[in-house]
C-alpha cells in the first residue's frame, strides 16, 4: 500500500499538545477526571463544547463550520496530520450477493464490523504511539472518536472504529431497541429487527411504533412488498444450506400458501412453516449434539451459533435479542387458565392458538424467523 500522504495531502501543525479531554470542571491544584479515550455523538448534551475545542484547534474560525470529517493523527513529534479528505473502507455484513466493482446501498447493508482508512490504493499509517481524532457526520449527527493514549493495537482500532461508526450509522435503529417500551411492543406483535427488514422496512415500523400504531396502513403496506419475487430473491440463498435445501419443498408449500394472500393461506402458511423453524433448528441442534434437544436446549443453541457468527460488538444480527425472542414468542409457554394462548410453536401445534391470529403479519413473521436462522446458521 501507498502511503495516503502522497494523495490525500494532509495540513501539517506542529507543537499540538493533547493528552486527554477534561471531563469535569478541575479548581487548580485538585484532582478531576481526564478522558483519554472515548467516543461522543452530536445527541449528546456535552457534545458541541468538546466539538468546538478540538475544531478550533486545527481549524481556523471560519473554516471549522465546514467541517463534515476529518481524521487528524498527532505524532510522537507532536506534530499533527490534519486530513480533511482520506481514503475510507469497512468490513460490512450483507444480505445478498455483492459482486466486486457493483454499486452498493444501505438497504445491502445489515451489521459493520471494522473501519479503516484505506481504499485499494492508498493507506493513513498509523504506529502504536500515535494520538488520533476522527470526525464524522451520518445524515444530521455528527460523531467523534479520539485516543491519546499513544497506546493503538491497529487490530482492535479497526474494531472499535468500526463500532462508532455502526452506532451513528443505524442510530434510530438502536435508539428505538433501546427504548423498552417500544421493543417490549413490538416483539409482543411478533416482529424483531429481522435482518432481511433492517433499513427503510423497519424504519417504516419503528415510526408505526413511535406513533402509538395510529395508522395500519404503515404496516399493511410495508407487508405488502413480499411479494413472490421480493421472497425468492432471498429464498434462493436458502437452498444453499443444506438443513433449508432438506426442507425446500415444505418451506416452498408454506411460502406458496402465504402467497395465496387469503386467510386459508395464512392459516395454513403458519401450521407448514412453524414446525419448520424448530426442526431446522433442531436438526442442527442434532448434528452438533447427537441428541434430540429439550426446547430450552433448542434456543440456547442457536443463541450460540449467533453469538459466535455475529460477535462484533452490538452486532445488528442481535444474537442475544433474538434469544429472547424465540423464547418470548416463538417458543412462548399457553396459559389456557388464564386465557394466554397467544400464536406460538406450541398453540399452533396443539390446537390453542385463536382464529384470528392467523393472519399476514403473522405469516410474514414466520417467513422472516427462517430467514434469520439462515442467516445464524
Amino acid at each position: 500500500m501507498k502511503d495516503a500522504d502522497e494523495f490525500y495531502k494532509p495540513a501539517i501543525k506542529q507543537k499540538v499538545l493533547i493528552d486527554g479531554i477534561a471531563g469535569e470542571t478541575i479548581a487548580k491544584g485538585s484532582t478531576g477526571k481526564i478522558i483519554q479515550k472515548g467516543f461522543l455523538t452530536s445527541v449528546q448534551t456535552n457534545f458541541a463544547s468538546i466539538a468546538n475545542n478540538l475544531t478550533s484547534t486545527f481549524y481556523s474560525y471560519n473554516s471549522k463550520d465546514l467541517v463534515n470529517s476529518s481524521l487528524i493523527i498527532i505524532k510522537k513529534d507532536n506534530t499533527a496530520k490534519i486530513y480533511s479528505k482520506f481514503p475510507l473502507s469497512m468490513l460490512m455484513r450483507a444480505k445478498k450477493d455483492i459482486k466486486k466493482g457493483t454499486l452498493v446501498n444501505r438497504e445491502d447493508i445489515f451489521d459493520i464490523a471494522k473501519l479503516e482508512f484505506k481504499d485499494s490504493v492508498y493507506e493513513v499509517n498509523i504506529e502504536a504511539d500515535d494520538k488520533i481524532i476522527f470526525i464524522f457526520r451520518m445524515d444530521w449527527k455528527f460523531g467523534i472518536f479520539f485516543d491519546f493514549t499513544k497506546k493503538i493495537d491497529s487490530g482492535k482500532l479497526k474494531e472499535e472504529l468500526g463500532y462508532c461508526y455502526k452506532r451513528l450509522f443505524f442510530y434510530d435503529l438502536y435508539a428505538f431497541l433501546e427504548n423498552e417500551n417500544y421493543f417490549n411492543d413490538l416483539r409482543a406483535d411478533g416482529w424483531f429487527p429481522f435482518i432481511r427488514i433492517i433499513g427503510r422496512n423497519f424504519d417504516t415500523i419503528m415510526q408505526y411504533y413511535k406513533e402509538d400504531k395510529k395508522h395500519d396502513f404503515q404496516i399493511d403496506e410495508l407487508i405488502s412488498e413480499f411479494t413472490k419475487e421480493k421472497i425468492e430473491s432471498f429464498t434462493q440463498y436458502w437452498w444453499k444450506k443444506q438443513l433449508f435445501n432438506d426442507k425446500k419443498g415444505i418451506i416452498e408449500a408454506g411460502i406458496n400458501s402465504f402467497l395465496q394472500n387469503d386467510k386459508n393461506g395464512f392459516i395454513t402458511c403458519l401450521h407448514t412453516l412453524y414446525p419448520q423453524i424448530e426442526g431446522i433448528m433442531g436438526f442442527d441442534y442434532f448434528n452438533v449434539n447427537g441428541k434430540k434437544p429439550s426446547f430450552r436446549e433448542l434456543i440456547d443453541h442457536i443463541k450460540q451459533k449467533a453469538e459466535s457468527k455475529f460477535n462484533t460488538v452490538s452486532s445488528t444480527g442481535f444474537p442475544t435479542e433474538f434469544y429472547e425472542y424465540l423464547k418470548k414468542t416463538v417458543f412462548e409457554n399457553f396459559d389456557l387458565a388464564t386465557g394466554k394462548v397467544d400464536l406460538s410453536r406450541h398453540t399452533t401445534s396443539h390446537g390453542y392458538a385463536n382464529a384470528d391470529d392467523f393472519n399476514k403479519a403473522k405469516a410474514l413473521q414466520a417467513i422472516l424467523i427462517l430467514d434469520q436462522i439462515y442467516f445464524y446458521l
